[in-house]
């Protein structure tokens, strides 16, 4: 390289050090606040959603690349960044699994706990993207029946399409789409006063997308009206000062966590490492895989048949990830005075314990257990260990 860059990194970004240090001179500001001026000397700027990325925070800055460690791409203004020839990048895809992990998890902790069952249950997906696929993989080992909504994969014949009505009218619907506002397809409040007349009053509602997808007056009043049923919202409008009414009404409420397992944050961080590389045309040498450190729960052991093969399997999945744990955390500001909980709800995500991804744990099984090695299998758990003898 012809010259030392500066880089300014968002602090939620995992494994910047390792990553980005000897790209350049890094610092590392919070997300929320970085602004323009911090941005004077910058060649290369590194972000997750919460940093808006658009003309007012890089106008008459050296910024050159932006690297989002984030899914989705509506925090940045694509148009300006490609009219001002400022190369950029986006993580679509890094943390898929970990989002589909999040919606088993709760779907399995909403069987346990509320007696739901899931086998032979349709289930919506709006949205059918990286995201929305590996829902319907997952779904479907679990019995249930995938109806699929997305405009932009029907006009390409890509999906067997459903109409929204007939999405919204299955026994579960989750959220996976971007958030857009403009084109032929626009979701923002997608789901509103209109269309949550069409979700089954005994369904089950769940959004990991983006908060601003769904109208929170209509889901709230949807939800105090019983025109649905129980409700799983790992995101909100207008964070970090989310509705706490909203909150309070939902069966599990999380603080924009879904995507966050570790193993999810380090395929971002590499995905806007391996971007950056190529734009300055440098080879790659840091490997996410010898920053990971080991699973905590590197093996499951089941040899009994005293339990039903799901009972077995939510015990699994919850030893690994305790969906319920993420609401506890959520529910425990509401003992802070209101004005202090945006940074609190912050807090939590900039804070999140380590998780890791089903297929970090190997399942060592006892040889009669066919059903739930297929579970495991097609959740997702590593190749299995010999069998039990």
């Amino acid at each position: 390289m012809k010259k030392r860059l500066n880089i300014v990194a968002g602090e939620n970004i995992p494994y910047l050090q390792e990553a980005f240090s000897g790209l350049g001179d890094l610092s590392i500001l919070p997300g929320r606040s970085i602004r323009s001026a911090d941005l004077n000397n910058t060649n290369i700027l590194l972000i997750r959603s919460i940093t808006q990325v658009n003309e007012a925070l890089l106008e008459n800055t050296p910024v050159e690349f932006v690297g989002s460690a984030s899914a989705g791409t509506d925090h940045m203004d694509t148009e300006y960044l490609r009219s001002q020839n400022i190369g950029f990048t986006s993580a679509a895809g890094s943390n898929a699994n970990s989002v589909a992990e999040y919606v088993m998890a709760s779907l399995l902790w909403l069987n346990k706990e509320k007696g739901i069952a899931l086998e032979g249950k349709t289930l919506g997906i709006v949205g059918v993207g990286n995201i929305g696929k590996l829902v319907k993989q997952k779904a479907e080992v679990l019995g249930m029946l995938p109806v699929l909504h997305d405009p932009p994969l029907a006009d390409i014949g890509e999906i067997d399409h459903s109409s929204l009505k007939e999405t919204l009218g299955c026994d579960v619907v989750t959220l996976h789409t971007p958030l857009t506002t403009e084109g032929a397809y626009p979701t923002y409040h997608l789901l509103n006063e209109h269309t949550f007349k069409w979700v089954k009053p005994a369904g089950i509602f769940i959004n990991a997308a983006r908060g601003e997808v769904v109208d929170t007056d209509a889901l709230l009043n949807a939800i105090t009206q019983k025109q649905i049923g129980m409700t799983v919202i790992d995101v909100w409008e207008n964070e970090p000062a989310i509705n706490w009414d909203l909150f309070q009404a939902v069966t599990l409420g999380t603080s924009h966590i879904a995507g966050h397992s570790l193993d999810g944050k380090a395929n971002g961080t590499f995905m806007i490492y391996a971007a950056l590389c190529k734009h300055l045309n440098v080879p790659p040498t840091w490997d996410p895989e010898e920053s990971l450190p080991l699973p905590t729960l590197p093996s499951i052991e089941m040899d009994s048949q005293q339990y039903s093969d799901e009972a077995q399997l939510q015990k699994m999945i919850a030893q690994i990830y305790d969906v319920e744990a993420d609401h506890r955390r959520l529910d425990s500001l509401l003992t802070s005075p209101l004005d202090e909980r945006p940074a609190l709800f912050d807090k939590l995500r900039k804070n999140y314990p380590v998780r890791r991804e089903f297929h970090r744990t190997n399942v060592k099984l006892s040889p009669n257990l066919n059903r739930l090695r297929e579970l495991t299998t097609g959740l997702g758990f590593s190749e299995l260990l010999p069998q039990i003898s």
